[in-house]
C-alpha cells in the first residue's frame, strides 16, 4: 500500500479510537457494526470488497476474484482493524490476576 494511502487510512482510524475512547455510546456502536461505523466516519473499503460475517459474528472483508495485490493490503489493513473492534472493550472489568502481575501501581515519583 502506498504510505500515503496508508497514512490517510491510519488517521481516520486514530480518530474513530479516540471517539471510541471518549464517547461510550460511539463504542459500543463501534464494536456491533465496525464496518459501518468506519464508514460512517469517512473510511472506504477496498474497491470491489463485500462486509460479511463469519459463522462467530465477527464481521470481515470478501475479497473480490483476482483482487490486486494493492487490494490485498488494504483488505489486510481492514481486518486488523475489525478485529481490533471485536476485541475493544472485551478485557474491560476483569481484575487482574497475580500471574498478570496483579499488584496495584505505585506512584515512584520521589517526594520532594
Amino acid at each position: 500500500m502506498e504510505p500515503s494511502k496508508k497514512e490517510a487510512l491510519d488517521k481516520k482510524w486514530h480518530a474513530i479510537v479516540l471517539k471510541a475512547l471518549s464517547d461510550e455510546e460511539f463504542k459500543i456502536k463501534l464494536v456491533k457494526d465496525p464496518a459501518n461505523i468506519m464508514i460512517e466516519n469517512g473510511l472506504n473499503i477496498p474497491e470491489g470488497c463485500k462486509v460479511g460475517t463469519t459463522s462467530n459474528n465477527t464481521v470481515g472483508l470478501q475479497l473480490p476474484p483476482n483482487a490486486s495485490d494493492a487490494i490485498k493490503e488494504e483488505a489486510t489493513w481492514w481486518k486488523w482493524r475489525l478485529e481490533m473492534t471485536h476485541n475493544f472493550g472485551k478485557d474491560e472489568g476483569k481484575k487482574p490476576s497475580l500471574a498478570s502481575g496483579g499488584a496495584p501501581l505505585m506512584d515512584t515519583t520521589p517526594e520532594m
